[in-house]
């Protein structure tokens, strides 16, 4: 009897261990593959499962990324540069040269530095990252030398920072000329790239689709002239850019954030994506000059602005599904204006409105009688496509109570209404959340009690 139960203990170990071991029975290729479903850093610790692993990491050929997760110094807006912040660069560039130095791929997917402020003084290692990356044939190239923190910049910050960063050179892609020719996207922020430098990347990397400029203070007049590419981003370049042109025969989304400028949009057949935001109180009109040619193709349109102005003879948006408007509003400021940006589009299916207000500014309360007014004076003409509405940061002013109340009336087939409230400090001039739900439920019992469907699906968070 205890033989046997001896001769089952062993078949159970020696079970166990064969389970323990069924990697060892696969090849190396498998093994790499598997690897390739994980990230670079879960990759490398894998090294420790067994001897088996120990190496396989280095030929991780996914998604190399860098990035700093230590808390670090602020960094472009201190004058001073500390020893300890520049340890912290050293360290970083130490480990960063050892794990890309010992990865024996002969291709990689992506390579990606992310949040480390590096400069021009570490211009001659990153250009050798990037040189290594492109000759492994990486298709997608992001390098984001930004802090992690840091507050708008002032027209002195810009220049500092445009003295100091790192800049894409034609030196930094002279050893990996071959290589180029697979790159599709390549995003960079608080890199300097020239108008002439930018024009030369477009010309050596045929095959580029996506194209993100991000806090790039070297930008003025920048031409992109690419047959190929389908997505372009250009923000927060608004000390120094001037204008922009565009050809790009398959564009399909173009996204700008600053200052109002014109764009020249030359061709873009294919657009049907926009998100347009200059932070002005204009920036409807600016929008309807701008892309003037190309608004009746929209699908897509995200537009951000400040204060809101009324907006006459919009062009028609006849294929826009989806509208999400961001505004800064302030007392006395109407939202109605956008139901022109509505009714311009018949066939809208989706509004999303994220209401944000000026710092300080103090939310007023309404009264009850007052909500019925809004109720009895808002009109508009119906619409009957709109299906979904989502209002964040709403906080019960009198002009979100006219926009909601408008989507209320006239939305005739609206299945969902989604509103966020914004979450302030409660006194005396600004609404409680619970006083913004009761109004808010007032409202839309009010308003839905005669709907025909009343089919409604109400959600207040």
């Amino acid at each position: 009897m205890e033989n046997m139960e001896l001769h089952q203990s062993k078949k159970v170990l020696e079970g166990e261990e064969n389970r323990r071991d069924e990697t060892s029975r696969l090849n190396d290729d498998i093994l790499i593959r598997i690897l390739g479903f994980l990230s670079f850093k879960e990759a490398v610790r894998s090294s420790v499962i067994s001897r088996r692993w120990q190496h396989l990491w280095k030929y991780f050929s996914g998604c190399l990324r860098f990035e700093q997760t230590k808390p670090r110094l602020a960094s472009w807006n201190l004058n001073v540069r500390t020893q300890k912040k520049i340890a912290e660069r050293c360290e970083f560039i130490e480990w960063v040269n050892k794990y890309l130095n010992s990865n024996q791929a002969s291709t990689i997917d992506e390579f990606r530095v992310d949040n480390f402020d590096l400069d021009k003084d570490s211009k001659a290692y990153v250009d050798e990252w990037v040189g290594i990356a492109l000759q492994k044939k990486t298709k997608k190239l992001q390098l984001n030398f930004g802090p992690e923190s840091y507050v708008r910049w002032s027209s002195v910050d810009a220049s500092r920072v445009a003295a100091r960063c790192y800049c894409l050179t034609k030196e930094t892609f002279s050893s990996a000329l071959s290589g180029i020719h697979f790159l599709t996207c390549l995003s960079v922020k608080f890199v300097g790239v020239s108008d002439e430098m930018l024009e030369h990347i477009v010309s050596i990397c045929p095959l580029l689709e996506s194209l993100k400029l991000d806090h790039s203070p070297q930008l003025t007049h920048p031409k992109v002239s690419a047959l190929k590419l389908k997505h372009l981003n250009i923000c927060h370049c608004e000390y120094f850019i001037q204008s922009i042109e565009i050809y790009a025969p398959n564009l399909v989304s173009f996204d700008y954030t600053g200052k109002e400028i014109p764009l020249h949009v030359k061709c873009a057949p294919k657009l049907n994506q926009v998100c347009y935001d200059d932070g002005s109180h204009s920036a409807i009109q600016h929008l309807s000059i701008h892309l003037a040619n190309y608004l009746p193709q929209l699908v897509t349109l995200s537009i951000g602005m400040s204060v809101v102005r009324v907006v006459s003879n919009f062009p028609k948006l006849t294929s826009l599904k989806h509208l999400r408007c961001d505004a800064l509003t302030s007392n006395g400021n109407s939202l109605r204006c956008l139901t022109s940006l509505i009714e311009a589009a018949p066939f809208l299916h989706k509004f999303v409105l994220e209401v944000s207000h000026g710092t300080g500014e103090i939310i007023k309360k309404i009264h009850p009688s007052e909500v019925r007014d809004i109720c009895r004076s808002v009109s508009g003409h119906p619409h009957e496509y709109i299906k979904e509405v989502e209002i964040v940061g709403f906080c019960g002013n009198k002009a979100e109570a006219e926009i909601l109340t408008y989507l209320l009336k006239n939305a005739v087939m609206l299945e969902t209404i989604r509103i966020e409230i914004s979450v302030g400090t409660p006194n005396k001039n600004y609404a409680y959340p619970e006083e913004i739900k009761q109004m808010t439920n007032y409202m839309i019992n009010h308003l839905i009690q005669n709907r025909s469907p009343p089919q409604l699906r109400f959600l207040l968070l």
